[in-house]
């Protein structure tokens, strides 16, 4: 038994679309929108520039406690109690908050 397929030639008088390039710019998709990122930016900075120790909250349920270093739209560059420097991608985070007793610099 043949596995072989055949396939038939093309139809030379169908007419073929070529893609063309659109004149309207395409807009920028929502994590690269400055709302988005609006209430983010500041907020990590500031943890920054304080040193503020964070408890982050997974998906999973599983949390991680460190310094945030730095970030950008997709990851934030955590270093743990350890010294221990990690990558860890926003998408896989529920929240993020003051380690307990440590306010952030917020009276």
């Amino acid at each position: 038994m043949s596995r072989r397929i055949e396939v038939p030639p093309r139809d030379t008088a169908a007419p073929v679309r070529v893609p063309t390039k659109r004149a309207a710019p395409k807009k920028p998709s929502g994590v690269f929108h400055e709302r988005h990122t609006a209430s983010q930016d500041p907020l990590y900075q500031a943890w920054i520039e304080d040193g503020t120790i964070l408890t982050f909250m997974f998906d999973d349920g599983t949390t991680l406690t460190g310094v945030l270093r730095a970030f950008d739209t997709y990851a934030l560059n955590i270093v743990d109690p350890e010294g221990v420097d990690m990558l860890v991608f926003k998408q896989s985070l529920r929240w993020i908050r003051p380690q307990a007793g440590d306010r952030g610099g917020v009276e």
